[in-house]
C-alpha cells in the first residue's frame, strides 16, 4: 500500500511517497532530495516491522516528522500548526480574537520565554511579564517542548484553568500562577486626550484591522486639537508587518525609506512609505521588554524618520519575519523567511532598541514620556 505524507511549503507542494520513491511536480527527479531517503525508509520500516499493542497512529507520525524538521531549524520561531491551530492562528492574525490566556511566546536560549502578555488578557492580570521563562505548564516541564505544543497546552475552552511555573530575572524563587482562560477579543487600538492637548494612543498588537483603526483614532485626535502624540507600544508583540508599516506611514513623509528586508539569498528590498501622512506634530514612543517585532519596527522608523523620542526599556530584539504557510491536510507551518533592518542599516535582531530616555515602571514611563513630549512641543513652537 502506498502511503504519503504531504508537506506544503509556500506555494509548492512536496509529496513524500514511501516504497523508496516519491514524485511531486518533478521533485522526485531532483538529486538534492535523495538525502531525504533515510526518512522515508525509516517510516517504511516502522510500518512494516514496528511492534506495539496499540494501533500505529500515522497522524502522530506525520505531525512528529514535521515537528522534527522544524525543530532542527536554527529558528526559535518555527512551529507546526495542526488543522485546528492553523484555523485559530490565521483567525488571530486577521481578526484579532481567540480563546486562551493571552501571551506571545518564543524559544530564546533554548528556554520557553514570554515575549509579551497581551494587554488586558488573563495572563497580564495574573502578573505574567515580558521576559518571564515558562518552566512548566500544568506541572509538565517545558524543556524540549516545541512552540506549537506549548501554545496548544495554554489555549483551551473559556473558563478552564492552566497553571504556569515561571522564572523571572531578579526574583530568587520560581513563581506559580493560576490563570483562567477566556475568549480574548483584542482591541488593538485605544486612545485618550491627556491634559494640555496631548494625544495618547496605545497599540496592543498589529492585525488585519489595526491600520484602519489607527487612521480613525489619529483623525479623531487631530480633530480634537491635540498638539503632540504619545504612542504606547509597551507589551506589543508585533503581528502583521503590513499593518505596522501602514501605521508608520501616518507619521512620516510620503516616499520616505521605512525598512530594508533581506531574503534568504541576501538580496535586500527597500520599502518606502506608500501612504499619505496624517501627523506632523512631535511624537514620543513608549517601549519596554515586551515591545517586539513589528512594534520595534514602528518605534525604530519613527525615531529615524519622524525624530520621535523613545522612552522606557530596551526592547525585545526580534528582527526577523515569519510567514504562515498552509499544508495540504489543513494545517500549516510557521518559520522565518526574511530579516529586516531599519533604513539606516540598524540590525534589531537579538539587540533590541535602546530608548533615548530610560525609565522603569509603567507609571514612571508614562510620566517621563509626557515630560519629554512637553520639551519637544516647546522646541517645536520656538522653531515655528
Amino acid at each position: 500500500m502506498r502511503v504519503f505524507l504531504g508537506i506544503l511549503v509556500g506555494c509548492g507542494v512536496l509529496l513524500l511517497f514511501f516504497e523508496r520513491e516519491f514524485l511531486a511536480f518533478g521533485l522526485g527527479k531532483d538529486k538534492s532530495f535523495e538525502n531525504w531517503e533515510p526518512l522515508f525508509e525509516t517510516i517504511s520500516l516502522i510500518r512494516e516491522k514496528f511492534y506495539s499493542e496499540e494501533p500505529l497512529d500515522e497522524e502522530k507520525l506525520l505531525e512528529g516528522a514535521i515537528r522534527g524538521v522544524l525543530r532542527a531549524l536554527p529558528d526559535p520561531y518555527a512551529r507546526y500548526l495542526d488543522p485546528e491551530d492553523y484555523k485559530i492562528e490565521t483567525s488571530d492574525t486577521l481578526e484579532g480574537a481567540f480563546s486562551g490566556i493571552g501571551i506571545v511566546i518564543a524559544i530564546r536560549d533554548e528556554k520557553l520565554t514570554v515575549v509579551s502578555p497581551i494587554a488586558g488578557s488573563p495572563a497580564e492580570k495574573a502578573g505574567v511579564k515580558a521576559g518571564d521563562v515558562i518552566l512548566a505548564i500544568d506541572g509538565e516541564p517545558t524543556l524540549g517542548m516545541s512552540l506549537d505544543q506549548a501554545v496548544k497546552k495554554m489555549r483551551g475552552p473559556e473558563g478552564t484553568k492552566v497553571v504556569l511555573t515561571l522564572r523571572r530575572e531578579g526574583v530568587p524563587e520560581d513563581i506559580t500562577v493560576e490563570i483562567v482562560r477566556s475568549v480574548i477579543k483584542i482591541q488593538s487600538v485605544s486612545a485618550e486626550v491627556l491634559p494640555e492637548s496631548i494625544g495618547l494612543m496605545r497599540i496592543s498588537e498589529f492585525h488585519g484591522r489595526t491600520a484602519d483603526e489607527v487612521q480613525k483614532v489619529l483623525t479623531d485626535l487631530i480633530a480634537q486639537g491635540v498638539t503632540g502624540f504619545i504612542l504606547d507600544l509597551r507589551n506589543n508583540p508585533g503581528g502583521l508587518l503590513s499593518a505596522a508599516l501602514v501605521t508608520a506611514g501616518f507619521f512620516v513623509p510620503y516616499g520616505e525609506k521605512l525598512l530594508l528586508v533581506e531574503d534568504r539569498n541576501g538580496k535586500r528590498e527597500t520599502i518606502t512609505n506608500f501612504v499619505h501622512p496624517l501627523v506632523s506634530a512631535p511624537v514620543v514612543v513608549l517601549v519596554n521588554r515586551g515591545t517586539a517585532s513589528g512594534a520595534e519596527i514602528l518605534a525604530g522608523i519613527l525615531r529615524l524618520a519622524a525624530h520621535a523620542l523613545l522612552v522606557g526599556e530596551k526592547t525585545f530584539g526580534k528582527g526577523v519575519i515569519q510567514e504562515i504557510s498552509p499544508l495540504s491536510h489543513g494545517g500549516g507551518v510557521i518559520f522565518t523567511v526574511s530579516k529586516y533592518y531599519l533604513a539606516d542599516g540598524t540590525d534589531i535582531n537579538g539587540q533590541g532598541l535602546v530608548p533615548d530616555v530610560l525609565a522603569s515602571g509603567e507609571d514612571e514611563q508614562l510620566k517621563r514620556g509626557i515630560q519629554e513630549l512637553k520639551k519637544l512641543l516647546k522646541d517645536h513652537a520656538l522653531a515655528s
